[in-house]
């Protein structure tokens, strides 16, 4: 038997999607209802619009919803931060940025399931991401983008703060 793909997620992105599932379900059964009631009442030269949104919106939450219980299935959530003094998922990490003279900041999250339902910051499986991981504050990090190569020193760790985790 293969090995089903596990997910990195942080824990308030793993808390973020279970909402997000909670909300789609209540949103499906809804919307049964509502395809049921189209079904029975349609009338070809008024309804047949609403009774095909109707199914499609039903199709979709169908494959969000089960898309989403196996992401949180094969979760693994991060909770704690392994090493507080190198860079981890769940990280909030301050670089400087050399070529654009300015100070950013980028939270580390989990991997693209967290990133595609809406989580801001960068994933850890992007280039960024990757060059980060592991880094020390002082380390100097370069990485190649679709706009080149950019280098960046890394200049503070800490963990993204709860108000921005829920």
């Amino acid at each position: 038997m293969a090995q089903q793909e596990r997910f990195a997620l942080t824990r308030q992105g793993y808390e973020e999607l279970r909402r997000e599932l909670h909300a789609l379900e209540a949103e499906y059964r809804e919307s049964f209802e509502q395809f049921a009631d189209a079904n029975d009442d349609l009338d070809p030269a008024r309804e047949e619009a609403a009774y095909f949104e109707t199914r499609t919106r039903k199709e979709f939450l169908e494959q969000r919803t089960n898309y989403i219980r196996v992401v949180l299935e094969r979760a693994e959530v991060i909770d704690e931060d392994p090493n507080p003094k190198t860079v981890d998922p769940g990280d909030r990490v301050t670089v400087w940025d050399f070529e654009n003279d300015t100070e950013t900041t980028f939270d580390l999250v989990g991997n693209s399931p967290e990133v595609s339902f809406g989580r801001e910051g960068v994933s850890i499986e992007s280039p960024v991401g990757q060059a980060l991981l592991g880094r020390r504050v002082g380390d100097l990090v370069e990485v190649e983008t679709p706009d080149g190569t950019v280098h960046f020193t890394i200049r503070k760790i800490e963990r993204i703060p709860l108000n921005k985790r829920l």
